[in-house]
């Protein structure tokens, strides 16, 4: 029994002796293999480490009851990693592994048996989460008001970036955004008409992706005592802001209210009574021009003057600017002038019976030039398709804002022996909006007076040219139509695109409509509510006979 002791005691006594040992060698020995055995548990506290031999690698340290030496440290190093922004393969990190040699003693653990994918950016800290409370917007104020512009003032419960957009009806046109993040918001809306109700929207965005909108509405101010016109480029500009007009010939003032109630907003001329006194009587309702032997003439509303009517018919193709000299007023600052062709200038009209020398000089004559065409009544057949071709031309070969006078009744033309082609309220949509497409920057209603429906139409164009205005003066970008009978372009504004389509042709067509920079974005034709989905090039549609429509595609993000 007490050898049996005794042989106990001394195998114990061997077992410390050598758990003491190897504790002893593994302090001392030189760096290279380690043993991995995890984090270290909560309670156990890791010794520090020598300050004169800095290392990585874990110590180990002897821990009773377990069977080998475990890490006071762990040598798993966590790295952070940025979240992409789009999904991709998830790499699966699993723990290092350790594995015994055949002479027993332990190697250095194998690398995972799955790595990181190259490119892997990921962050897996959790983003925090939104607020309880839903985005608002509050306290919408207008102020600044002008009669071309107006100051919004607005308020968010968290930072957000801002976009405004306005219009008559509906948002039609944007202003430029803001890269601004803020909780007091403010926007300057300018390039208004005067005497005008808009709605401003006010659209914010928050950082985890909520949308928010609010409107506001507002009148702007009368016209200006004195008001001062310019061109500069393709455009007019009136009191410093972005001008179409919409214009009638010849008007008495009988038919004044009843033209301005229908969106005339330019009057050129007086057809009853001298036109000096035409800005008087329209007392601030309308802007006016006046014949350029009235050139002088001056009066609220009133921008400048008229050269001969349909000019070009009456002079001889050898013509000289030297000898109209006595015809031009000198240019006064403030005022533009304006001239009305016929459509021979046109390079598929037949020409005037003096040739079509003439036209280089006139067109180097007026600040704005216009024609006419009247396919229905002049033309005798419903070519459509001219009236966009001919306004293109003229711009082109112009590089001045041009205007385009519409048929909106039977003239005394031979034509009017023909009932059908009286102009309608299509006839008169369909032309106005190819001349605009064409890129006229005005149209004109000829003669001065229609039937009840024509105006009708006539009032709904001049609206919607209202709303669009600053948007049909913007940049034109490319588009086209895989249709030949529907004709198209598009302009750009401050992120938003517009797309006009007309379909020249008396049958129901389908036509695929190619915008650039449409990236997919869904367009909405002015005055319907469906929209029409589209992709990377553009989107297609079923047109009616004689169809014209507007698409408004918004910024992105709105």
């Amino acid at each position: 029994m007490r050898l049996r002791q005794l042989i106990l005691a001394l195998v114990a006594l061997g077992g410390i002796w050598l758990g003491v040992s190897v504790q002893h060698r593994e302090q001392h020995a030189p760096q290279g293999a380690r043993f991995s055995a995890g984090p270290t548990p909560p309670d156990f506290p890791a010794p520090a480490q020598p300050k004169s031999k800095p290392t990585s690698k874990p110590k180990l340290v002897h821990v009773p009851g377990l069977s080998r030496p475990a890490a006071a440290t762990p040598i798993v190093v966590r790295t952070t990693r940025s979240r992409p922004a789009r999904s991709g393969i998830i790499a699966v990190h699993t723990r290092p592994r350790t594995h015994r040699a055949k002479s027993g003693s332990v190697t250095a653990p194998e690398p995972s048996g799955t790595d990181a994918v190259p490119g892997d950016a990921r962050d897996y800290a959790e983003s925090p989460p939104p607020p309880l409370d839903p985005l608002e917007i509050t306290n919408v104020q207008v102020s600044g008001l002008t009669s071309s512009s107006a100051h919004i003032t607005w308020q968010t419960n968290v930072p957000t970036q801002e976009q405004t957009a306005f219009g008559l009806d509906t948002p039609t046109v944007w202003v430029a955004p803001s890269t601004a993040v803020r909780i007091d918001h403010e926007s300057d809306i300018s390039g208004l008409e005067f005497s005008t109700t808009y709605t401003a929207y006010v659209h914010a965005v928050d950082e985890w992706n909520r949308a928010q909108t609010a409107s506001v509405t507002f009148t702007t101010g009368p016209m200006l005592a004195a008001s001062q016109a310019r061109t500069n480029g393709s455009s007019i500009y009136v009191d410093d802001r972005p001008f179409l007009p919409t214009a009638v010939w010849q008007q008495c003032s009988d038919m004044f209210n009843s033209n301005i109630e229908d969106g005339i907003n330019l009057f050129m001329g007086d057809g009853c009574k001298d036109d000096t006194t035409l800005p008087e009587r329209l007392s601030g309702r309308a802007y006016s021009i006046v014949d350029s032997e009235n050139a002088n003439a001056t009066g609220r509303g009133v921008i400048g003057w008229y050269f001969p009517d349909e000019w070009d018919a009456f002079l001889q193709s050898r013509v000289k600017r030297s000898d109209l000299q006595d015809d031009i007023p000198a240019s006064r600052p403030g005022r533009i002038s304006f001239l009305t062709l016929t459509n021979h200038f046109y390079s598929r009209a037949d020409p005037l019976p003096q040739g079509k020398g003439m036209y280089p000089v006139l067109f180097q004559i007026p600040d704005v030039l216009g024609f006419d065409l009247y396919p229905l009544q002049v033309w005798c057949r419903p070519a459509f398709g001219d009236v966009f071709d001919s306004q293109h031309e003229l711009r082109e070969v112009s590089g001045k804002p041009t205007f385009q006078w519409i048929e909106v009744a039977r003239m005394e033309q031979i034509c009017n022996k023909h009932p059908e082609l009286d102009p309608t309220p299509e006839t008169v949509r369909a032309e106005t909006w190819l001349s605009i497409a064409g890129g006229a920057t005005g149209v004109g209603y000829f003669p001065n007076h229609w039937s009840a429906p024509i105006g009708t139409e006539i009032a709904r164009s001049n609206r919607q040219l209202k709303a669009l205005s600053q948007a049909l003066l913007g940049p034109v970008v490319t588009a086209s139509s895989d249709n030949p009978a529907v004709r198209v372009s598009a302009r750009s504004l401050n992120g938003a695109l517009y797309a006009i389509a007309v379909n020249t042709s008396s049958s129901t067509t389908q036509a695929k409509i190619s915008v650039e920079g449409i990236a997919g974005r869904s367009a909405t034709a002015l005055g319907e509510r469906a929209a029409v989905a589209a992709d990377d090039q553009g989107f297609s549609d079923s047109f009616g006979p004689l169809a014209a429509r507007v698409y408004i595609i918004p910024p992105a993000g709105w």
